[in-house]
């Protein structure tokens, strides 16, 4: 089963320890090259046509390998092993899970769109992890996707940034029963959510620069971060 784990004793790569010249987001070393650094990792699934759950942020192939179509479109065994841009290869979330070595957490975020239906991908998503041994937890924009993630796994409530949704109170969504909050580097200083901070840590993406993890250290519990040393995030966000 997953394991629970405490969100502030851990930052978090964005999509992995990617770069732009190589290894790419949500490639297999980019992620391996973070847990090397002692980083957690935030990483994008997405459900193939046949319900498989692979990772990959994007809707579409088109910006990351030199393949087209929709994700949700076509088959795991089409989706898995093609090549991404910059290297490497889409996997599935089961290769992930296999190759973690478990010392630091996997934040699994659900991505929801189209005809995806969020309740079915949360359900396989939630089967797998709870065959994993160590910290993970999963977390969406979806509502209905986070309702049916089982109360044994934690997961936390990804919050539309304001700047989209129009909402001052960002802390309006059912929280009693999710782990943590995570919001857009824009809103982390939204008084609903320092206010929600009393119950519910509060994890901010995406962090691109050492001078927004320092300013934004007093305003969160921890961040998920890119494009910068991941020493220095490190210590600006976890005081190491």
């Amino acid at each position: 089963m997953a394991e629970r784990f405490t969100i502030s004793d851990f930052a978090y790569a964005h999509r992995g320890l990617w770069r732009a010249d190589g290894p790419p987001e949500n490639s297999l070393d980019a992620f391996l090259a973070a847990a090397e650094q002692g980083l957690g990792i935030e990483f994008d699934v997405r459900s193939a046509a046949d319900g498989v759950p692979i990772i990959f942020h994007d809707p579409t192939l088109d910006r990351m390998t030199q393949a087209s179509g929709r994700v949700e479109t076509l088959a795991s065994e089409a989706l898995i092993g093609a090549a991404l841009n910059g290297g490497g290869e889409i996997i599935a979330l089961a290769t992930l899970l296999d190759a973690w070595p478990s010392t630091t957490p996997l934040l699994c975020e659900l991505k929801v769109d189209g005809a995806t239906d969020p309740r079915t991908l949360a359900t396989s998503v939630a089967a797998q992890l709870r065959a994993h041994r160590g910290p993970a937890a999963m977390m969406s924009f979806s509502t209905h996707a986070v309702a049916v993630v089982p109360e044994e796994i934690m997961k936390g409530q990804l919050i539309l940034p304001s700047q989209h949704s129009g909402a001052t109170d960002l802390a309006n969504t059912p929280i009693a029963a999710v782990d943590y909050l995570a919001c857009h580097v824009s809103d982390a200083s939204n008084n609903s959510l320092q206010a929600a901070r009393a119950t519910h840590p509060l994890v901010t993406w995406t962090v691109k620069d050492e001078s927004t993890c320092e300013a934004l250290k007093s305003l969160t519990d921890s961040q998920i971060f890119e494009g910068f040393d991941p020493l220095l995030a490190k210590r600006h966000i976890l005081d190491r």
